[in-house]
């Protein structure tokens, strides 16, 4: 496989995965795999967790204050 990636990016990259003990291919091979196993790219859902979460105390917030008249 081939890829284009910017090399200030992968030199950061690569200097996380140094400290993992993981090497560049293990990384992807790991990406992959987690790709597979969530059925969508990894990353993104925790934000909208969080928001819901965010949305769920809004609204017991107000909930409470209805119930305070």
């Amino acid at each position: 496989m081939e890829i284009s990636i910017e090399e200030k990016t992968r030199m950061q990259a690569c200097e996380i995965f140094k400290k993992m003990g993981i090497t560049e291919e293990e990384a992807v091979v790991l990406f992959y795999k987690r790709v597979i196993a969530c059925g969508r790219m990894p990353f993104g859902r925790i934000e909208s967790r969080q928001q819901d979460k965010i949305k769920k105390n809004r609204m017991n917030e107000r909930f409470a204050e209805w119930d305070a008249f």
